[in-house]
């Protein structure tokens, strides 16, 4: 019996990874087990005065000295809506925490819940996690999970600042984009 080589059976391993790659990826394709769910809102933040819904709660040494703001942690409990006007339709609020994280540009962190309440989402959230650069025209993060109709979401939100009405009072846009799986 003749003995295989090192290269043939290296060869061999890899037309089988290829080939399971390729099998997995044709079976997991987004048309045939995954939804593409798309969705606009807005979200209102106020960042001072008696109606806050964002409050600052840590800072470093640098923060006031640099233009970044760079080491402000601030948390969220903000209004999302389903038009950009603050007494339109509420289908949820945008919680959780922002942190300035570039001593550079003006940009954030975020991790925050998109928590519906609701609406045809109701009861279900989106969560979201990236950073984003405040300066930018639209801004993309991601989006990581999702709870209810979200379950085992993934996908993107683009955000954008819809109007600066002075500087505690600011609406932002978010379009977002996710992928749900069918049937769960």
């Amino acid at each position: 019996m003749k003995k295989i080589s090192a290269a043939t059976t290296i060869l061999l391993y890899v037309f089988l990874a290829i080939l399971t790659i390729n099998t997995y990826t044709v079976e997991c394709s987004p048309r045939s087990f995954e939804t593409v769910k798309r969705i606009r809102f807005y979200v209102q933040d106020i960042s001072g005065g008696h109606n806050a819904t964002v409050w600052r709660v840590a800072q470093s040494n640098l923060s006031d000295t640099l233009p970044s703001s760079f080491g402000t942690i601030s948390v969220t409990d903000t209004l999302l809506t389903a038009a950009p006007e603050l007494n339109s339709e509420v289908v949820g609020r945008i919680q959780g925490v922002v942190a300035f994280t570039d001593m550079n540009q003006t940009a954030i962190t975020v991790l925050v819940n998109l928590v519906f309440t609701n609406g045809e989402y109701n009861g279900s959230t989106l969560t979201i996690l990236g950073r984003n650069a405040l300066n930018e025209d639209v801004r993309e993060v991601s989006v990581v999970a999702g709870t209810g109709v979200f379950r085992l979401a993934r996908g993107y939100a683009l955000t954008r600042t819809y109007a600066v009405y002075d500087e505690n009072y600011t609406v932002n846009q978010f379009d977002v984009v996710v992928l749900v799986p069918r049937g769960i």
